[in-house]
């Protein structure tokens, strides 16, 4: 017969906050496992003769939290082999608290325990309560301590938990200059309870300044990007900025008309102006360059997307799908050792896609094409050779 580990979340403040059915609950068990005595309601329940023992010695002797929370599942299941267990966190047991993930994960796999959830108070609305916004108007939560830059959306607010300290906001500071402005605000929240909190704005680069203000208790709160100029770097947004110049309503007198056949110059234009940047070794010139091409390529995804027949996404979904299909020794069980086994690697799975072979360049005509690109620089190229190019060749 399983036997059950019972989560009980303990709310984001004191007994007050504590919901009735909880606390008769553990009123009703005198022995009980909590993830750590650092919470108001331990020490009122203690003073109930209520006995926690807690997990704290497990946080002293592993530097890495996932190390942590798999030491404390760990120690559970193996005593919940003798009897039924009931286990106390912070706040409530499915908002942040990664041991009821691992808990419930064990129990999908195993029939020796079930595991149990019983509420608590979430220190969600309290955060939100802080900084007077409404969640409804969307937002992201994020663990400050494992946090990775393409998780960060900046068209939602975004609450990132778990920054105990300068280090952590060091580390979170760094990852959110790479899609936010440095002088973005934000608000480090602590010890936010009902209609209190210790709530500093603050700008982004300034995140770090101040160890006083972090304690366990403590979130940071990222209001959602407002400026246009701000998305500027943001693919999804460049993307839209080219559907509209080609919307057939709204669009560009010029872009709008343009057809797959009539941009195939320019993209031979644009690469000719990334090869001199190449050339000079003009870092700016090429980020230029560089866009251009981009440009190119989001104008027949806009141009696909508009007749109906492909979008973006499936331009960026076929690339994906081609490169670690290509690449088995990077992303599957492939060993190469040698350009030898990359080329048996590479032909191999090309020839697994059925791709049919179209007509190649041939050397001659490449080197009549990199002649040309050699006399053209710094001035337009020829519309009629550019024709013959691309009635010669192309893939």
């Amino acid at each position: 017969m399983a036997q059950r580990i019972t989560i009980v979340g303990l709310g984001n403040h004191g007994l007050d906050d504590l919901p009735l059915g909880i606390y008769k609950f553990l009123k009703n068990h005198t022995q009980v496992y909590t993830r750590t005595l650092d919470h108001p309601v331990i020490l009122s329940l203690q003073e109930e003769d209520i006995t926690f023992q807690s997990f704290d010695t497990i946080y002293e002797n592993n530097a890495a939290f996932d190390d942590v929370y798999e030491a404390i599942v760990n120690q559970l299941i193996e005593k919940s082999k003798k009897e039924d267990i009931i286990y106390t966190v912070p706040g409530h047991p499915r908002v942040a608290e990664t041991t009821t993930a691992k808990l419930e994960a064990y129990a999908v796999e195993h029939d020796d325990i079930e595991v149990e959830v019983l509420g608590g108070k979430s220190f969600i609305d309290d955060i939100f309560e802080a900084v007077k916004i409404d969640p409804n108007d969307g937002f992201t939560m994020l663990d400050g301590t494992a946090i990775q830059s393409e998780q960060l959306n900046g068209r939602n607010h975004t609450l990132i938990t778990q920054v105990y300290s300068a280090m952590v906001a060091g580390d979170l500071k760094v990852t959110l200059m790479e899609r936010y402005p440095d002088n973005h605000p934000v608000h480090i929240v602590d010890g936010a309870k009902g209609n209190d909190a210790n709530v500093t704005e603050i700008e982004l680069y300034e995140l770090d300044h101040d160890d006083t203000l972090f304690t366990n208790l403590t979130s940071v709160f990222i209001p959602k990007l407002k400026n246009e100029r701000d998305y500027y770097s943001d693919f999804q947004f460049a993307t839209q900025v080219i559907e509209r110049l080609v919307d057939d309503e709204h669009g560009c007198p010029w872009d709008k008309v343009q057809t797959h056949e009539s941009l195939k110059r320019y993209l031979l234009e644009e690469s000719f102006e990334l090869f001199e940047a190449i050339d000079n070794e003009d870092d700016w010139h090429i980020v230029e360059e560089l866009g251009d091409i981009l440009l190119q390529v989001l104008l027949h995804a806009s141009i696909g997307k508009k007749s109906g027949y492909f979008d973006i996404n499936e331009v960026v979904e076929s690339l994906s799908a081609k490169m670690i299909r290509r690449h088995p020794h990077i992303f599957a069980e492939e060993k190469a050792d040698n350009i030898e086994d990359l080329k048996t690697i590479w032909s191999t799975a090309k020839s697994k896609e059925g791709k049919v072979e179209r007509v190649k360049f041939e050397k001659v005509f490449a080197e009549h094409f990199l002649t040309m690109y050699d006399k053209t620089k710094n001035k337009p190229l020829d519309e009629t050779a550019l024709k013959n190019i691309l009635e010669q060749g192309g893939n």
